[in-house]
């Protein structure tokens, strides 16, 4: 948000969203009418008119992440909206969320994963351990990625062995990624996305 977007509207930071639209609205009037003016009145006017919808949009999208949030943090507004499968919802509010610490980059990491987008969910979880090398959930989360992707790989090379003539020993034990992987997913890759991500 720029700073001081409610007060470039004339408002307080707890202002609704009636509030900010009816501020802006005549704002908006007054500066339009102006802007058609000569000289600095106008040059001022057409200054103001870009700055005022700018703050519109910062105090609107200031609303909208206070909505999803309620009392909670945005990470716990974001694992909802994934949980509840609205995916696109979870990602505007990333997106205008700062700063992007390793809370915001596991979040991505879910996100991503959530979309099947495996890869990208794997470099998220490693800038998450960059900003925060200790933490024991990312480096868990990026073990159990990379066992399911070593198992993927194990099964697909079996599975070229066998079109071509050969098979493998298998192996007795051991889940699809580990004990970091429920029983339910790890027993069967139909499962598009095993729960990396909440380690039940």
């Amino acid at each position: 948000m720029q700073e001081s977007s409610y007060l470039i509207l004339g408002l307080g930071e707890n202002a609704t969203l009636q509030e900010v639209e009816s501020a802006y609205k005549a704002l908006k009037d007054k500066y339009q009418r102006q802007c058609f003016e000569e000289g600095e009145t106008g040059s001022f006017a057409a200054k103001m008119l870009s700055k005022i919808k700018l703050a519109y949009n910062d105090c609107l999208d200031d609303i909208r992440k206070k909505e999803f949030v309620g009392e909670g943090s945005i990470y716990d507004a974001v694992e909802k909206l994934i949980e509840d499968n609205k995916l696109n919802q979870a990602q505007t509010l990333l997106d205008n969320t700062e700063p992007r610490t390793g809370d915001w980059h596991y979040s991505q990491a879910h996100l991503f994963y959530k979309r099947n987008w495996f890869l990208d969910s794997k470099t998220q979880i490693e800038i998450a351990l960059t900003l925060d090398p200790d933490n024991q959930k990312y480096k868990s989360t990026l073990d159990a990625i990379n066992k399911m992707q070593a198992n993927i790989d194990n099964q697909e090379k079996a599975q070229r062995q066998a079109r071509a003539g050969y098979s493998a020993p298998q192996e007795n034990g051991g889940s699809m990624a580990g004990d970091s992987i429920c029983n339910y997913c790890a027993s069967s890759l139909c499962c598009s996305v095993p729960c990396l991500f909440c380690f039940c």
